[in-house]
């Protein structure tokens, strides 16, 4: 029987040096994290971060909850009913298929891409959409796109059928769609099967790509016609190439009277049926007539802008022709946009300096645009911001500057380097916070001085999320006594905070509706109930890893919560996978999770390297 270590070896092949006429097809693991939106583990282990897809599998053929994978931070709708949910800023920009998280790598080789294979080990299925990056262009191609799966508890090579391209890549983005997965989705490994090129396949393809540039830089368009690029909003990229232009021999023939009927509504009433369409639909109708062009292009209709569907095409260009119709901007999501210095950060300063004064909302997740300067304008223009999201925005030291800002309610830090001076200044500066994430922010090295600014200077907090801060302590804990308002706690895999669960006592309960204490082990079965019977809204409860914990209490929870949801109780020692069973049956209404390993299921295929 072939060994693991053969059938590994064999994934790389390369031709022999005589066969240079003919491309080889080869076969390549991951090489480089580029890029992600989130993950499970933090920034000084590698457990459960997006560094494990390098490489070949650690895990697979196995099943099951292993450390060495790549997990993401969410899984399910649970996020999105709790009191920090976010909306959209557009909800009519959302795609058929939204995704809430991507990861970015890279591989050794260029290559025309033939096949992906995705090691999924846990919960399988959240892969939604996979891209190709091409560098001749500095454009992003679509190479799969699908529906969320519910897949049950087996391992498997996701191979999805991807788009047949003469494009060369190197680089993957994939996105992941998590509501119909039960618990966290687990990645071993991504491998890209590919065309590697020869001499006389560069040289025809470079030739290829500039003949390609020539037309599209310039295109022809048939005055009248609906345009196969929507030239006025630099959105061209994402109407796809399948859009055919209309020849004046094949144009549609509209009636007359149609048309003249349209065009006699009050420009009040066309705007506000525009209101209900997208940036797509909105950019076609500008170019449908001079009417329309005007309707399309009013101010009125851009006063939210949601960017984050389009990060594949949307360049500086795009934030250049949004100018003109920008003026009433009130909310502005640009999340995702500008990989690959497809946005400059000079284009995104000169954009909040003319658009950004009355901007309240502003959403800037996993954004490389970001620099000192563009802090500096987000401070000194945009006064009004009430909501300010900067999730993993990182290299930079003047994150003080924010604390000019004073009118905020919500700000998301999510895996940003920002220090503890610059955090404690911004929550002093804005008494009215709502809702504070400065999870896995591993350079705020006193939480507690964050805590203890949150407790006396921010009476109306919601939510507040700790998430694997490690420097969070009881006593920054015990301040939060005095936010009354709160309804969300997240300390899961704060250890400095595990040595006792006594502050629990002092936590406002009569609002509470998520209380995260993942891997906080000093937690028992008395502090427990200590809080508890002063929560009698709590929906979601995250136990996983709290070891002193027993089946005693949690059935005690069970039937005294009477509007709990969620109840995580995975790596909990005194719990057993029989009492479980039993809860799931006589609370049919609570979703009830324990995460656990195995070793070569029975549904494994018997060739575990063949694609399924």
């Amino acid at each position: 029987m072939q060994s693991a270590t053969d059938v590994l070896s064999s994934l790389f092949r390369f031709s022999d040096e005589n066969e240079d006429d003919e491309p080889e097809v080869i076969e390549q693991f991951v090489q480089n994290i580029e890029n992600f939106s989130s993950q499970y583990g933090s920034e000084i282990s590698v457990s459960y971060t997006a560094f494990n897809l390098r490489g070949p599998p650690s895990n697979f053929p196995n099943y099951g909850d292993y450390p060495q994978a790549f997990v993401m931070r969410t899984y399910g709708t649970w996020w999105d009913e709790a009191p920090s949910a976010q909306k959209a800023y557009m909800p009519q920009n959302i795609l058929a298929i939204p995704s809430q998280d991507f990861v970015e790598v890279s591989f050794k080789l260029s290559v025309h891409p033939l096949e992906v294979h995705v090691y999924e080990t846990y919960n399988p299925g959240a892969l939604v959409r996979i891209w190709a990056y091409v560098s001749t262009t500095n454009s992003w191609i679509m190479l799969w796109e699908g529906e969320p799966e519910i897949i049950g508890d087996t391992p498997r090579i996701f191979s999805p059928p991807i788009k047949k391209t003469d494009v060369i890549t190197n680089i993957l983005r994939l996105e992941f769609n998590h509501k119909l997965l039960p618990y966290y989705t687990e990645l071993d490994a991504i491998l890209l099967k590919g065309r590697l090129l020869t001499n006389k396949v560069k040289i025809k393809n470079n030739m290829t790509y500039s003949s390609l540039f020539q037309v599209y830089s310039k295109p022809v368009v048939e005055r009248g016609a609906i345009l196969n690029s929507v030239i006025a909003s630099n959105l061209h990229e994402t109407i796809g190439s399948n859009t055919t232009l209309q020849t004046p021999e094949k144009k549609l023939k509209v009636p007359t009277q149609s048309v003249a009927n349209f065009q006699q509504l009050p420009d009040e009433t066309i705007l506000c049926i525009l209101q209900y369409l997208d940036l797509h639909s909105l950019s076609r109708c500008a170019q449908v007539n001079r009417q329309l062009n005007r309707l399309a292009s009013d101010s009125i209709l851009y006063r939210c802008i949601d960017l984050k569907p389009f990060w594949h095409c949307v360049k500086s260009q795009v934030l250049t022709t949004l100018l003109g119709r920008s003026k009433f901007l009130q909310k502005l999501d640009l999340s995702w946009c500008g990989s690959r210095n497809m946005i400059q950060p000079n284009n995104v300063i000169n954009f909040l300096r003319e658009s950004g004064a009355e901007l309240t909302h502003l959403r800037m997740d996993c954004c490389d645009f970001i620099n000192t300067f563009v802090f500096w304008t987000i401070a000194n223009v945009c006064r009004h911001l009430q909501e300010l999201c900067l999730r993993s925005v990182t290299g930079h030291s003047d994150w003080i500057c924010l604390s000019s800002l004073t009118m905020l309610k919500r700000l998301d830090l999510y895996r940003t380097d920002i220090s503890t001076p610059a955090a404690v200044s911004i929550v002093l500066s804005n008494p009215n916070l709502e809702h504070l994430n400065v999870g896995a922010c591993t350079m705020l090295t006193f939480m507690d001085d964050v805590a203890i600014a949150l407790g006396s200077n921010c009476p109306n907090l919601i939510s507040v999320d700790f998430w694997k801060s490690y420097s969070l302590t009881p006593r920054g804990l015990r301040a939060l006594s005095n936010c009354q308002n709160l309804q969300e706690l997240d300390v899961g895999w704060c250890l400095q905070a595990s040595s006792s669960g006594e502050w629990l006592s002092l936590i406002p309960g009569a609002q509470l509706r998520k209380l995260f204490l993942g891997a906080l082990r000093g937690v028992c079965d008395r502090d427990l109930r200590s809080i508890v019977p002063r929560a009698p809204h709590l929906q979601q409860l995250d136990l996983l890893g709290v070891r002193a914990v027993t089946g005693h209490v949690c059935e005690w929870m069970l039937e005294e919560c009477h509007e709990l949801k969620l109840l995580d109780v995975s790596f909990c020692d005194q719990i057993q996978e029989a009492q479980v069973l039993e809860w799931r049956k006589r609370f049919p209404l609570v979703s009830i999770k324990r995460s656990f390993q195995s070793m070569h299921l029975n549904s494994m295929p018997n060739n575990p390297y063949v694609p399924m």
